[in-house]
């Protein structure tokens, strides 16, 4: 499953965008790979971030596969740093509910960090939540 990472300096903001079926294991790589080249740039801790999933097939991601992303995702938070995580689902209603428990997993291993996440179910609202215009 490909994913496309963005990185837009003015705006400071990146933005992931993930095509075809997952799987645990292509998420777990993904975003390992993700921690090390992108978030590993100090100047990119204080980006907001856009995931979009609206073109993903969930079928092979478990809850347990999110809980894991959560907890590798979670180690680059800065509790120092305010930023925000907009994902984007499909209308599937697996994908949406897989980005929620991603979003609840999030919170409960960093409960004290100040990176907001949210679901959304289409692109216009995520950028506006972010303060941003499309």
């Amino acid at each position: 499953m490909p994913a496309k990472h963005d990185i837009d300096s003015k705006n400071n903001l990146i933005t992931t965008t993930w095509h075809g079926e997952a799987t645990d294991s292509e998420m777990i790589d993904a975003i390992n790979k993700y921690q090390q080249e992108i978030k590993s740039n100090p100047d990119y801790l204080v980006y907001n971030e856009i995931v979009d999933l609206s073109e993903v097939g969930g079928r092979h991601i478990t809850i347990g596969g999110m809980k894991t992303i959560a907890q590798i995702a979670a180690r680059t938070d800065q509790v120092e740093i305010q930023t925000k995580l907009a994902l984007i689902t499909n209308p599937s209603p697996l994908t949406y509910f897989l980005a929620r428990m991603y979003e609840a997993y999030r919170n409960l291993f960093t409960p004290n960090n100040s990176k907001a996440i949210k679901v959304f179910k289409n692109a216009s609202d995520a950028y506006e939540w972010l303060g941003m215009n499309t």
